[in-house]
């Protein structure tokens, strides 16, 4: 059920700092940021600069929603930690919602996302339990049981429109994981800290 009450949600697990407020399924405001790297230091400014160019305060936002991923492993964690913050400081709700949810809202229950992963790879199914890492190589593309992820304006409404919908009672948002971080500490050679 979609009420009245003014959202913000965000995503940084692409490359791009995406945010928009929605109330009920009305967008108030969009800012879309396409970097590559930075994200960090101005996901904040931005949903600050979004809220002053509505004429909103964060007073004004009775919920947040967040894309989990999966995408960029930083990005992710980047905005998952933000909003998880953003909660606990406002007292409000945190909805995290999939890349899964967002590009197959819509959709019938046949079809299958087709994420971009990273060097020619994609994240493929509809939802994290069942998904998996595959080469372009991999996918049927005359197949049009898959559902490319959507442009970043198309997925904030589908990310609003969703954390609307969901109950507020859930627990956190947490990071959607397909595959394991590129980089890992070496367990090996685990450094003595305690000397």
């Amino acid at each position: 059920m979609i009420c009245d009450q003014t959202v913000i949600v965000f995503d940084t697990s692409d490359q791009y700092i995406a945010a928009a407020l929605y109330r009920g399924k009305q967008k108030v405001k969009a800012a879309i940021e396409f970097m590559n790297r930075g994200q960090a230091e101005r996901l904040m400014s931005s949903l600050n600069e979004l809220l002053e160019r509505s004429s909103l305060n964060w007073s004004d936002v009775g919920k947040i929603g967040v894309c989990t991923g999966p995408g960029n492993f930083t990005g992710i964690r980047i905005s998952v930690s933000a909003a998880r913050g953003l909660a606990l400081g406002l007292k409000i709700p945190a909805i995290g919602v999939t890349s899964f949810e967002t590009t197959l809202y819509g959709y019938g229950d046949e079809n299958l996302a087709l994420l971009p992963a990273n060097k020619g790879f994609y994240y493929v199914g509809s939802n994290p339990k069942n998904a998996k890492f595959m080469s372009a190589d991999e996918i049927d593309v005359k197949n049009d049981k898959y559902i490319r992820k959507s442009k970043p304006e198309v997925h904030l409404k589908n990310l609003a429109l969703l954390t609307q919908e969901k109950e507020t009672e859930v627990s956190r948002p947490s990071p959607c994981y397909i595959k394991p971080a590129d980089a890992s500490p070496n367990l090996s050679n685990v450094p003595n800290l305690l000397k």
